[in-house]
């Protein structure tokens, strides 16, 4: 299984008043579609994955919705069985959905936290911070007098 490209195909952002109150962020990611695309090497199967990814703010404070393309390379064997799984009940294999959306999620994410930074809208994962806590003294004496140099023998 090999990634052969990535692409969004359609990105919409709408920011809307939340009136002050609370946003809850909600973000869902589904496949769509998916088709077998031509591939010269008989022996390889070239899957197209077609997606949507949004972010809801609620309530009723905004939205963003990407859309796109996740092409992926697998043996001719293992990629129609994937199709067939898809063309009979709309479900992907459990051990090509991990990584297929492991990869959509982490491009739409990011894609995501531009977007809305550039909408006014809170960023839609957690960012990491920082906390810078006052340091112990009592702490910071034993630990100096530990490191002291050791006394000469005689």
């Amino acid at each position: 299984m090999a990634m052969v490209g990535f692409s969004f195909t359609k990105i919409s952002a709408e920011r809307k008043n939340s009136g002050g109150k609370a946003i809850n962020i909600e973000s869902n990611a589904g496949v769509t579609n998916l088709v077998e695309m031509p591939v010269i090497d008989p022996k390889k199967s070239v899957l197209k994955f077609e997606f949507t990814f949004t972010v809801k703010y609620e309530p009723n404070a905004g939205n963003i919705t990407l859309s796109g393309e996740l092409i992926q390379l697998y043996d001719k064997e293992f990629g129609a069985k994937i199709l067939e799984q898809w063309t009979k009940d709309k479900k992907i294999l459990p051990e090509v959905m991990r990584e297929v959306f492991n990869v959509i999620l982490a491009k739409s994410n990011v894609e995501a936290v531009v977007i809305s930074r550039d909408m006014g809208l809170p960023s839609p994962i957690q960012m990491p911070r920082v906390d810078v806590k006052p340091k112990d003294k009592s702490k910071d004496a034993a630990a100096s007098e530990s490191k002291a140099a050791p006394k000469a023998k005689k």
